[in-house]
């Protein structure tokens, strides 16, 4: 387990969503946000910063929870990424968090087009040369 951010009461914190983040009570922080490397952490349903990660100002802090302003509704400190004076900064953080995983994935998709290219090239051609050869009645004989 990873250690507890540090948080006071009337701080801002960036959290995991719940479901999104380390198993609550237990889980491990660090692994959790080393799936960023991936976009949405792996989840197809994450699209946005919004989906994964939550910025509140807390209320209460106590060992195991944190209460956020407004609410009074519990939530677990071991979701929480960092704290900070505004909420301004986390949004920041959060939003370059988020962007990390989709360009590494934008990255690897455009290496991974640029050398499968001759390759699906190639395949395409001996494709349509079946399916002409298959169909001579409607594409003529082939040499």
């Amino acid at each position: 387990m990873t250690a507890l951010v540090r948080i006071e009461a009337g701080q801002w914190v960036l959290a995991f969503k719940e479901n999104f983040g380390p198993y609550p009570g237990g889980g491990d922080l660090r692994e959790t946000l080393e799936r960023l490397t991936h976009g949405g952490s792996g989840w197809d349903c994450l699209h946005r910063p919004k989906d994964q990660f939550d910025v509140h100002q807390t209320e209460r802090v106590m060992p195991k929870t944190y209460r956020i302003v407004g609410s009074g509704s519990r939530h677990w400190r071991d979701q929480v990424v960092a704290a900070a004076a505004t909420s301004g900064e986390l949004e920041a953080l959060r939003d370059k968090l988020f962007a990390i995983g989709f360009a590494a994935d934008r990255a690897i998709n455009d290496e991974i087009a640029r050398l499968i290219s001759p390759f699906e090239a190639k395949t395409r051609a001996d494709a349509l040369a079946k399916v002409h050869a298959a169909l001579p009645h409607i594409f003529g004989r082939q040499n």
